[in-house]
């Protein structure tokens, strides 16, 4: 049985290793921190390359995105920016002008980086953003999830009416050819559900 110790020390290990498959994109001028960023990243295992400006489309391979925030400067802000739920966004910023933070909330980070780039808190901020971002995309899906129960469950009551109405038969007798209909079909009863609806239109 493992002690309490060694069950931290593999979750460590667990988390260093999720770590170094992280493919990290930094989004930077190319100057002395930028470089000094690349190499402290490959240091900790992950795969990384750095760009300038900011890439139209994301490379579909990315988990991790660094980048610079300067709303002043930037006169444009790439539109998967906002829209890549299943990337860890990290903020780089060298104020906390009110202009900045707005971009960061509207950018909806999962960590700030701040300049002058320092060594210590990177990984810190690797870490964090990554869990961040992972908690998110599993919310996300559950959301997802529970609204198209819920939409199918909606179908099945519809149809469920149809049938009642239609046949004079029980709710309970409609469910029971639905799900009958389902099994030997192969398929979902929102499916059946879904063409009974269908045909009552017609």
């Amino acid at each position: 049985m493992l002690e309490m110790t060694d069950r931290i020390s593999l979750k460590d290990e667990d988390l260093l290793r999720r770590l170094r498959r992280m493919r990290v994109l930094v989004i930077h001028p190319d100057d002395e921190e930028r470089t000094l960023f690349l190499a402290h990243i490959k240091r900790i295992g992950c795969q990384v390359e750095g760009v300038w400006p900011a890439p139209e489309a994301l490379p579909p391979y990315v988990d991790v995105v660094l980048f610079l925030v300067n709303p002043s400067r930037d006169t444009k802000t790439p539109g998967w920016m906002t829209k890549c739920d299943a990337v860890a966004r990290i903020g780089i910023i060298a104020f906390e002008t009110p202009e900045i933070l707005s971009e960061l909330h509207s950018l909806n980070v999962h960590g700030v980086i701040s300049k002058p780039i320092r060594i210590f808190g990177i990984l810190a901020a690797l870490t964090t953003a990554v869990s961040l971002a992972s908690h998110e995309a599993r919310l996300k899906q559950r959301i997802k999830s529970l609204d198209e129960t819920l939409k199918a469950r909606r179908k099945i009551e519809r149809a469920v009416e149809i049938l009642t109405t239609t046949r004079n038969i029980s709710e309970e007798e409609a469910y029971r050819r639905l799900r009958e209909k389902a099994m030997n079909s192969n398929t979902t009863i929102a499916s059946v559900a879904d063409a009974i609806i269908a045909s009552s239109d017609i």
